[in-house]
């Protein structure tokens, strides 16, 4: 992957996408939420689901997610986690014609260095999809090209995370925190910038094994913008919290 800096530009016009709901894992959704861009795209409130969802969404699970999910020591963590396999299980296995437990994970090679450790794919079919989990939320998107998603609460002191980003975005988080920009959003200025970079990142399939600090994606209100062949999108999710989308042009 090489190192060369690039820089989205804002699209103003642009609509942010609003999600289809995924609002049980008891029935199955259609196979894509039509949204003008060859996409579908889910938000589950993981407060929705309950302990017996859950349960039947857990036995979808293979051993390495179930081992993954144990590893996280707070519950809230591991319940967001579980949530979203399950989900990427049904959305994918629906989009596949495959009850979700039959769904088999594989992956991409990384473009960084050619080993099979980039963007989640599902094996025997050509749909791309991307997952996206905080306690809280669960994004999950399917495409016909390579697709990122990511979503992240607001986080308490976001000053002390900026630095993570590009030097520019660092440098508006910092003034809204002070007040000199946008009347004191710094939290919300960080969590559009990191889901931004998150899911570009994650769309390319390289994920934090570039440095956020080479891509400016912006902490501006504009819903879109493009960066390279890349189009990235804000998504509508609830109040404390911030997403976007990156899809790839065919």
């Amino acid at each position: 992957m090489n190192r060369e800096t690039s820089e989205a530009v804002p699209d103003r016009s642009a609509t942010a996408i609003v999600p289809a709901t995924l609002a049980s894992f008891l029935t199955h959704p259609a196979p894509r939420a039509a949204d003008g861009v060859g996409l579908g795209i889910w938000l589950v409130d993981t407060a929705r689901v309950g302990e017996h969802e859950l349960e039947i969404g857990r036995a979808w699970l293979d051993g390495a997610e179930r081992k993954q999910a144990s590893a996280y020591v707070r519950a809230e963590l591991r319940r967001a986690y579980e949530i979203a396999h399950a989900a990427a299980r049904l959305v994918v296995g629906t989009s596949m014609d495959i009850p979700p437990e039959k769904v088999v994970w594989g992956r991409h090679a990384c473009p960084g260095c050619g080993e099979p450790h980039g963007r989640p794919r599902a094996e025997g079919t050509a749909i791309e999809f991307s997952l996206s989990h905080t306690p809280g939320q669960v994004l999950v998107a399917v495409a016909d090209v390579p697709v990122g998603v990511d979503v992240e609460s607001h986080p308490d002191d976001p000053t002390a995370l900026a630095g993570v980003l590009h030097p520019r975005e660092t440098a508006e988080i910092d003034a809204a925190a002070r007040g000199t920009l946008d009347g004191g959003r710094a939290a919300v200025r960080f969590t559009r910038a990191w889901s931004r970079t998150e899911a570009y990142l994650k769309g390319i399939g390289i994920g934090l094994g570039r440095d956020p600090h080479l891509d400016y994606l912006g902490t501006d209100a504009a819903p879109g913008r493009t960066v390279g062949e890349w189009s990235l999108w804000d998504v509508v999710v609830p109040e404390g919290y911030g997403a976007a989308l990156a899809l790839r042009s065919s």
